[in-house]
């Protein structure tokens, strides 16, 4: 029914969140009555999604893709604007503004799904520590080990660590979803051997809720009522 081109676009923008191929399809519409220079800045924003950013070698946030990773330190700076709350973080070292600021709790690690994640737990004010991002969870239908899980760099980062007697938690910050349930067993398993306090957040999240869309307040009481898994 649709031209190759639509079509092309289609397939490719049904795979993103949430979007199936009836909203790719009316996005491919709306955006060729758009004028041509909104198409072309588009087309720019995501190219330069690829070309400028970077990710945190010891974390895995992104960050802006003009840090060079040449340096051992460099001058990080986080803001978070005050009206829409908005996060942004500059660095010219090897780490994200987050892993190289002194200032901030370096024995606890805050485990998170995902960077949206990360961002909204940041932006709530309610932590101070460190995070790392994960990569994804365990599937229900698959039993395999995600690929992308980060799991080995977390142990690895633990136990580096454990030898400059800075680590002391591990917090699990995972949505309360079957999935999410799935993935906290397999890293209790997995960081046990490190003997280090592994906790996870409260209940303060409805089961099946997701990080992401949590308010500060839910945020603020799931942490507060974490509870240790022995």
């Amino acid at each position: 029914m649709y031209p190759k081109p639509i079509k092309n676009f289609v397939d490719r923008f049904s795979k993103l969140p949430s979007v199936g191929p009836r909203q790719a399809a009316r996005l491919a519409f709306w955006l060729l009555n758009q004028p041509k220079t909104y198409r072309s800045e588009l087309k720019k924003a995501l190219e330069d999604l690829e070309k400028e950013t970077k990710t945190c070698p010891q974390c895995f946030f992104v960050i802006d893709g003009s840090a060079s990773f040449d340096k051992v330190h460099g001058s990080t700076s986080l803001t978070i604007n005050k009206e829409d709350k908005s996060l942004t973080i500059k660095n010219d070292g090897n780490k994200c503004g987050f892993c190289d600021n002194p200032s901030r709790d370096q024995k606890t690690i805050c485990v998170v799904e995902k960077e949206t994640d990360l961002a909204t737990i940041e932006k709530s004010g309610v932590y101070n520590g460190l995070y790392h991002v994960l990569g994804g969870l365990f599937s229900a239908l698959d039993t395999a080990v995600p690929k992308n899980l980060r799991l080995p760099e977390l142990i690895v980062r633990i136990q580096e660590h454990k030898k400059n007697k800075t680590a002391e938690e591990v917090i699990l910050a995972l949505s309360p979803t079957h999935e999410g349930d799935l993935t906290v067993h397999y890293l209790e398993r997995a960081l046990k051997p490190l003997k280090i306090k592994i906790t996870r957040l409260g209940r303060g999240l409805p089961y099946g809720a997701d990080v992401e869309f949590a308010d500060a307040e839910t945020l603020s009481g799931a942490l507060e009522g974490r509870k240790e898994i022995k």
